[in-house]
């Protein structure tokens, strides 16, 4: 198994069953059209779970198990893994238009991470944003902490932009940790440049820092501007 630690980090058998899910309810035909899921993508996936698939039902009968049979199954495991790791992100995660928290479950996903307001028994702090359109599809972004200080919190590793642009048919998610488009940032400056095919849509603008760990910590009050 790859080192990489995350959602695909379980056993074999338990993997199998979540990769296979994800294949299948991607393959959904309402829900392909709906994410925009490229079959493609969804093909490429399927073969080499598929493969993992055959690999780890020739494990059964522990007899008889050899290991060019176990460095075969786990070349296939891990084929399709990291293709997994590519494919979760770009169709569920930061997608638009976005996946929904039943699209994620449904997909044997993990769903999206919980607002963390705790680090090493201290509160992450609270941002204040605040965004002006520029020229360009570009906004200016400052992010404020409690004593109007653009510097990062101790603790606080990234400044984390989330935006959500409202494309027709879309709505904006009512928590921002649900907008499926995000920038880090390290420090200010932040400037955020958007497509030119969304001049004129719609954009949410929210932040929240983000301790060592990975976690969010509460987001900010949200922004609501056009894109120029």
């Amino acid at each position: 198994m790859s080192k990489e630690k995350d959602q695909f980090s379980v056993p074999d058998a338990e993997l199998l069953t979540k990769l296979q899910a994800l294949v299948s309810y991607s393959a959904t035909p309402a829900v392909a059209l709906r994410l925009g899921i490229i079959a493609g993508d969804n093909t490429s996936l399927g073969g080499l779970v598929g493969t993992f698939a055959t690999k780890q039902g020739l494990m059964g009968n522990k007899n008889s198990i050899t290991r060019t049979m176990t460095q075969d199954r786990d070349t296939a495991r891990d084929a399709a893994v990291a293709l997994a790791r590519k494919f979760a992100p770009k169709w569920y995660y930061n997608n638009q238009p976005p996946a929904t928290a039943s699209d994620i479950l449904s997909a044997s996903l993990v769903a999206h991470a919980d607002v963390r307001v705790s680090h090493e028994g201290a509160a992450i702090p609270l941002p204040t944003l605040g965004a002006a359109s520029i020229a360009g599809h570009r906004f200016d972004v400052t992010v404020k902490d409690a004593t109007g200080s653009e510097g990062k919190p101790v603790n606080i590793v990234f400044v984390r932009v989330r935006y959500f642009v409202v494309q027709a048919g879309t709505t904006k998610p009512v928590d921002p940790a649900d907008y499926c488009k995000f920038t880090d940032n390290s420090k200010h400056p932040i400037v955020l440049t958007l497509p030119a095919g969304y001049a004129g849509l719609p954009i949410a603008i929210a932040s929240c820092y983000v301790d060592a760990q990975g976690n969010e910590g509460p987001y900010s009050n949200v922004v609501d501007l056009n894109i120029s």
